[in-house]
This record gives C-alpha cells, structure tokens and sequence, in this order.
C-alpha cells in the first residue's frame, strides 16, 4: 500500500532532515506539472489524430493496421475487446503505423509518414508547440523491453532498457502504485523537454522469469552487442512478435517440463513383478542395489529363523550430476513381500534399466506382470480438481525443532555455495562464478538473481543476499 504524501511541514523523504516544503517539493510540484501538460496533450492529440484517420482513410486503413500489429497471425476479430486495442494498438496506428507500400491492399492514397506527421505536414490548424512536440516525439519513439529497477508509488519509475541499455526515470501516477522492481513491461518511453513518460503500454506485465529469455531473444539478433535505437525501429515487427509469444504463454501457459535429477521426463511408473523364489533370495540378489558408500538404504523383516520375508529397499547411485553436494541419489524403491517384487520409478529411462537390473539378478525367478505409467499432468488437473471441489485440504507442515531446523538450514546453505560453481543454462551454460567476469554474463546474474527474489516468500534471503556479496553483484532492484 503505497505511503501517506507528506505534508508540507512534514520532515522531507529523502532524509535532508529540512521540512519537505524547503527540499523536494518545488521539484515534485514541477514534475506534477510536466506530467501533467503532456498527458493533457496527449489527450487533445490522440483523439484528433483518430478522428483524422477515420475521416480521411476509413475502416479499409484501421482494418489493414489491425491485421499488420498483429502481424497477420491469430488476429481477433472484436477490436474494442481486445486487451490490445486501446493502451497499445490507438498509439501505435496514429503515432507509428506506416502501411507498407508493397502491401496488396494498400490504396494510392495512403499516408507514406505516420499518421501523426502527416497530420502535422497537411493540418491548417495551429497546433500548439507542445502539442507538435508530443506528436514529433511519440512517432519517432519505437516500443522496446524495460525492467523496472526502482519504483516512487504515484510518482515514477526507473526502467533499464533491456535490448538497447537505456535507463529511464519515467514520471508515471498510475503504473508506479502497482508495478514491482523486476516487472518487465513492453511499452515506448518519450522524452519531451527532459521529463520522460511512457505511451503505448501492453495490458500484460511481465513477470522477471522471462528476463534471460528476453536477453536469449537479443543475442540471437545481436550476438556482439546492445541494440540501438534504429534497431527497434527496424525489428519493430519482431519486437512485437515477442511480446505476442509471451502474451500467449502468460494467458494459456505450456504445463511445466517436470523432470528428473537425470533430466529426464517426469513418469512415474510401477512395475510389479511375480516371484518364483523366495523373498529371502529374492533379497539377497537385490540388496547390492540399495548399498552404496558402505551404507545399507533398506528394511527388512525376518522370521525366526533369520529369513527375510519382506523387505523395503532404496535403489541408490552415488553422486548426483546436478546436485554436487549429494552424497547420493535415490532412483527408485523396492518392495519385497509374499511372492510379489513391486518396484518404483519416476522415468521411463529409469524403469528400462531397473527392468535390465531386476533381470540380471533374478533372472526366471521374476516375470514381470504388470506396467502402470501415470501422466503427471493427469496428476495435476485431479489435484487442482479437488482444490476447487474443496476436497483437497494443504496441511500446514509440523513445525521443526531447531535441531532440524539448523540441519536445513546447513542444507539450504550448501546448496547455494554448490550453485556458484554449478554450470547454469540461463548464464549460457557457465557456473556463477564465471559469468560475474563479464558484463554479458552480470546482466544475465542480475535478471536470473531477480527472478529467484521474486519467488521467495519474504523478499530476498540472506543466502541470495551472500551470492550477490560473493559475486559483488548491485543489490537487488527495488532496495
């Protein structure tokens, strides 16, 4: 909840200890004011510049536009419900759209300039100064990627370009009370007269997971460096396409990848054998599977005579590939009892080679009977079916006792000392510690540091606080 103004005599915010009224607010009061002129012009400027266009052109123009900001895929058919249509597509027909002249259905009449310049080179009106500025200004301003770095509730916002590398202070009442640090957002920043604002905004924010992505999209383009100004202008289409494919992604998102420490798919399986030897051999053979560094990781329960007649086991490996600081992995368990072995796996990989493994020791002695695989997704939607039926009740965990508090907390912390040196595929496949070496790989630290500032709960932890220290990284956006 954004905080109270304070009054006049009030102490001033930015810490001078001198009443606001001898400090910050001549400046807020003359920042209030530019902000306002040009938002009042760009209400005197859009409606005549649409009305020009209806007048002049007609549906034919405005339907063609239409079809090219979308790029003439997917297009909607009902234009005023369209998220898109007024904050994004208004600015973009009168202050950016220029039909292309090699186009089918384009007429001989069409403007060759934006709109808003032709209004400006054939208008008997007398515009006022302010009112050329804004329209000048705006059609020479391409959309683009921000971050949002700082944030002044109902007063501005600091955004970082992320293609081209610009900063921003962008006077803004609106967006600045409900914007966060680390928000992505397409939009087009004008600067008039030194004091910068945003047009053109798209209706969706984009959360900071998408952020390396974005970079990814970058250097696909410009492998070498940031782009310019001109590039937006030039890759104004595929800027556009960009924002459409995470759009899309964040209104209908693709189900998660789930995947194993193996990097394999997700699929838990059940293979359930039928045992034609006892389950004391059966046992004996298995055993070696749940041994690993010395250690036994199985139970088992015998008769009087010292036979086996179940058994629980954990089938291990040492070692994990994505988890160095694992001693080992568990791949599966194992159930002995009667004359049934019941074995399960979370991947079709997996499963092939526990069958491989359940054959070489048993042998005849095992046939397999029955496969049951589940689709995780399956999973989900009935998980997510019984939330909504209220049928699904989250049990809050048990609170720990400060001894296994202390043991987690020696894990949380390993974890991330092993993640420093730990190739990561959002850093370009380098470990931490060698993408902080460049400029490329910091801004990637950044976006990806972001990211996982926004998923914990409280804000940033002091272990991601010891990773920027680490990696003399800038603190996180917003502190």
């Amino acid at each position: 909840m954004p905080l109270a103004a304070p009054g006049r005599n009030d102490p001033c915010p930015c810490g001078s200890e001198r009443k606001f009224k001898h400090c910050c607010l001549p400046a807020r009061t003359a920042e209030d004011s530019a902000r306002l002129r040009l938002r009042a012009a760009e209400g005197r400027v859009v409606p005549e510049l649409l009305r020009f266009t209806a007048e002049t052109w007609g549906e034919p123009l405005m339907m063609h536009a239409w079809e090219e900001f979308w790029n003439y895929e997917d297009v909607p058919e009902d234009l005023p419900t369209t998220p898109e249509f007024e904050p994004m597509f208004i600015p973009w027909l009168v202050l950016g759209f220029v039909p292309d002249p090699n186009a089918d259905e384009v007429e001989r009449d069409w403007p060759s300039d934006a709109i808003g310049s032709t209004w400006l080179a054939t208008t008997e009106a007398d515009v006022p100064d302010l009112d050329r500025g804004y329209i000048e200004t705006a059609c020479r301003s391409p959309m683009s990627v921000f971050a949002v770095e700082q944030v002044s509730p109902g007063r501005s916002l600091d955004l970082k370009d992320v293609l081209t590398g610009s900063r921003f202070r962008v006077l803004e009442q609106g967006a600045s009370q409900t914007l966060r640090p680390a928000d992505l957002l397409f939009t087009r920043v004008l600067t008039i007269e030194g004091v910068s604002i945003m047009l053109g905004a798209a209706p969706f924010v984009v959360p900071p997971r998408w952020h390396t992505r974005i970079i990814d999209w970058r250097e696909r383009w410009f492998r070498k460096r940031l782009m310019t100004r001109q590039d937006l202008v030039d890759f104004d289409i595929e800027i556009r396409d960009l924002y459409f494919d995470i759009a899309g992604e964040l209104l209908d998102p693709t189900p998660p990848r789930l995947c194993n420490t193996d990097g394999d798919p997700i699929a838990p399986t059940t293979l359930t054998y039928r045992l034609e030897t006892t389950v004391d051999e059966a046992f004996r053979k298995l055993a070696p599977l749940a041994q690993v560094h010395g250690e036994d990781h199985f139970d088992e329960v015998r008769d009087a005579s010292g036979c086996v007649t179940s058994a629980n086991l954990s089938w291990v490996k040492a070692g994990n590939r994505q988890h160095k600081q694992w001693d080992n992995t568990i791949l599966g368990t194992l159930r002995l009892e009667s004359d049934r072995l019941v074995a399960d796996v979370n991947s079709a990989r997996r499963a092939d080679r526990l069958k491989r493994e359940i054959a070489r020791r048993l042998g005849q002695a095992a046939t397999l009977v029955e496969t049951t695989v589940v689709d995780p997704s399956e999973l989900i939607e009935k998980r997510g079916g019984q939330r909504a039926a209220g049928e699904w009740h989250d049990e809050s965990p048990p609170e720990l006792s400060p001894e296994l508090q202390a043991i987690q907390e020696e894990m949380i912390r390993e974890h991330w000392e092993g993640w420093l040196d730990s190739r990561v595929q959002a850093l370009g496949n380098k470990t931490p510690r060698q993408a902080a070496r460049t400029s490329g790989g910091r801004e990637r630290l950044e976006a990806l540091l972001a990211e996982f500032e926004r998923q914990a709960a409280d804000g940033p932890s002091r272990h991601l606080t010891a990773i920027r220290e680490t990696l003399a990284l800038t603190k996180p956006p917003g502190s």
